[in-house]
């Protein structure tokens, strides 16, 4: 096999099982076996491994000596080092995109907004679940915001910081306290932003991402099984 061939399998094969992982389709801890990978996408064991590791990168799956390779697990701890560490980077990614982001940029914004506006939130099920359209199009609004910020490693990091809150947020009982207004979170956090107002688009993006924190640790911590599936 051409190196090139194998490179293009590779991130196929990652592609596939970073959507699987983000949708839910695989669960955290679940075991990802490298010989039923190799199978089910017809490449090579190196292939699968190459992806896995590349995903292990990303802290999206662990690996574990003498055991292999699983999707990482969701903790409370964790979730609350990951907001600390989304509020640190994603404030300075926000000054940077305020400071940096033009006119078509702008525009970016509002038409992503417009989108999580108008997409429903939950589902008609007996119990309500966020819709996979409404976390996708939270999920754009949120990356469109700091978009305007030029350095790609910055928007790398916060992309990555990003994928891990989607996974909480799927994983975790994820609907907000009755009393919360997401919309409107979500609209002041944009109206700051187009008005150049760092301080106050940082405050309000603190704001939204603690407020997620507290109402997932209040979900987890009234569940008899902490951060169980949707």
């Amino acid at each position: 096999m051409a190196a090139g061939d194998r490179s293009t399998l590779g991130g196929i094969v990652y592609g596939h099982v970073r959507a699987a992982i983000l949708s839910g389709d695989l669960r955290p801890g679940q075991r990802l076996k490298v010989a039923e990978l190799s199978a089910e996408h017809g490449v090579s064991l190196n292939v699968v491994r190459e992806a896995l590791n590349r995903l292990t990168g990303e802290q999206l799956v662990r690996a574990e000596p003498q055991i292999g390779f699983a999707v990482t697990d969701l903790s409370l701890d964790d979730l609350a080092d990951l907001v600390n560490v989304r509020v640190a980077i994603e404030s300075v990614a926000l000054r940077w995109a305020i400071d940096q982001g033009d006119m078509t940029w702008e525009s970016q914004v509002v038409a992503a907004h417009y989108r999580l506006a108008n997409t429903p939130m939950t589902s008609d099920d007996e119990v309500p679940l966020l819709t996979n359209e409404w976390i996708r199009a939270h999920a754009e609004f949120h990356t469109t915001i700091l978009s305007g910020c030029s350095s790609a490693r910055m928007r790398d990091i916060t992309g990555s910081l990003s994928d891990a809150a989607e996974i909480y947020r799927r994983w975790s009982l994820p609907l907000a306290h009755p009393k919360r207004d997401l919309a409107g979170e979500h609209a002041n956090l944009m109206k700051a932003t187009l008005d150049r107002d760092a301080d106050t688009a940082v405050a309000r993006l603190t704001e939204h991402i603690e407020q997620t924190r507290d109402t997932l640790l209040e979900n987890a911590r009234a569940d008899v099984e902490p951060l169980s599936p949707l």
